[in-house]
C-alpha cells in the first residue's frame, strides 16, 4: 500500500485530536499521528491484510476492519502511552474469555490484530441490565495478576500527589488517601481491566466481551467507578443522583459478590483521582461531576 493511500484511512478529526496529546511515556501525539500512514503502509502488507470497511476511532486509537488469511479481523493502531502499555498482555492472559480475542500483537509498534466484533455496545440496554452485564464479566477478567502490569496502590498514590490535587476540597483528597492506605492492606489483588464501562463492552454476535483495557493489578473494587458515569444525564442530581449511583453499586455488588461499603469508598477514591487529572486539564465540568459522585457515594 502506498503511504498516500494509507493516509486516506486516517480520519482528519482523529488526527487533529491526537495531535493535541502530550507525551505520556512515549511519543507526543503529533509525532505519532504524522507517522501513522507510514505505519499502516508497512503493517497491512506485512500481515497480509486488506481493509474492508470504514475506519473507526477511539480516544487514542484507530481501528480498521480488515480481512486476512484467517478471515475478518480488526486492526488496532494505538497511540503509545503508559495506560495502554499492558493491553496486549491482558488480552493474551484472558485468551478470549470475557474480552476480545487477540490474534496477533506487535507491542513495539503498538499494533494489535483482534477478532472482529459488532458495533453494538451496552448504551441502549436497560440500565440495570447493562450494569449486570459489566459486573458479570468480572469473573472472567479478574484473573491472577501479571508481574509486568502496574500496581494500583502506588499508581493511584502518585496521582494523588500531583499538583491537580491542590485544587480539590482537601477533605476529599485526605479521605482518598486514607482509603488507598486501607486498600493496600486488603490483599486479593487481581488483574483489572481498568476502564470497564458501557462503551467498552461489545457484542461478538453471541456474548458480550470487553475491549480497550487499561490494565492494572489491584482490588476488584477499583473496577466499578467507570460505569457510574455512563448515561450521566439519566442519573439526576442531588438525592436522585445519590439513589442512581447507589443502585448501580448495589447491582454490581450483587452480581460480582463485592462489599458495597468498600466499593463506594474505592469508587470515591477513583473519582478523586479522575478529578486530579481533570483539574490539570482545565476540565471544570469533569471536576464538578467527579465531586458530585464523591458526595453521592459518601454516607
Amino acid at each position: 500500500m502506498r503511504v498516500e493511500d494509507a493516509a486516506a484511512l486516517v480520519p482528519a478529526p482523529f488526527a487533529e485530536h491526537i495531535a493535541t496529546l502530550e507525551a505520556e511515556g512515549g511519543p507526543a501525539g503529533i509525532a505519532w499521528v504524522a507517522g501513522l500512514p507510514h505505519l499502516l503502509a508497512e503493517v497491512l502488507p506485512e500481515w497480509e491484510l486488506t481493509v474492508d470497511g470504514p475506519p473507526m476511532t477511539g480516544h487514542c486509537a484507530l481501528v480498521l476492519p480488515v480481512r486476512g488469511p484467517e478471515g475478518p479481523a480488526a486492526l488496532k493502531l494505538g497511540w503509545p502511552h503508559e495506560d495502554a502499555d499492558g493491553e496486549h498482555l491482558a488480552l493474551r492472559a484472558w485468551g478470549g474469555r470475557g474480552a476480545a480475542r487477540l490474534l496477533r500483537a506487535d507491542p513495539r509498534r503498538s499494533v494489535l490484530l483482534l477478532e472482529r466484533l459488532t458495533t453494538e455496545d451496552l448504551t441502549d440496554l436497560w440500565d440495570e441490565e447493562a450494569v449486570g452485564v459489566v459486573a458479570g464479566l468480572y469473573a472472567d477478567l479478574h484473573v491472577t495478576p501479571l508481574p509486568q502490569v502496574p500496581r494500583l496502590v502506588p499508581w493511584a498514590g502518585a496521582h494523588l500527589d500531583r499538583r491537580g490535587a491542590a485544587a480539590l476540597p482537601r477533605r476529599f483528597v485526605e479521605q482518598a488517601r486514607s482509603t488507598l492506605r486501607s486498600l493496600g492492606t486488603l490483599g486479593g489483588e487481581r488483574l483489572l481491566h481498568g476502564d470497564l464501562h458501557y462503551g467498552n463492552v461489545l457484542s461478538d454476535g453471541t456474548d458480550w466481551v470487553a475491549i480497550d483495557p487499561k490494565p492494572l493489578v489491584g482490588h476488584p473494587a477499583w473496577e466499578v467507578a467507570p460505569l457510574l458515569t455512563n448515561r450521566w444525564a439519566e442519573m439526576g442530581t442531588g438525592p436522585s443522583l445519590r439513589w442512581s449511583v447507589r443502585r448501580r453499586v448495589e447491582v454490581v455488588c450483587d452480581v460480582a459478590a463485592l462489599d458495597e461499603d468498600l466499593v463506594r469508598a474505592v469508587s470515591a477514591l477513583r473519582e478523586v483521582v479522575n478529578a486530579v487529572w481533570a483539574s490539570e486539564d482545565g476540565d471544570g465540568e469533569r471536576v464538578s461531576r467527579a465531586i458530585a459522585l464523591v458526595k453521592a457515594l459518601g454516607d
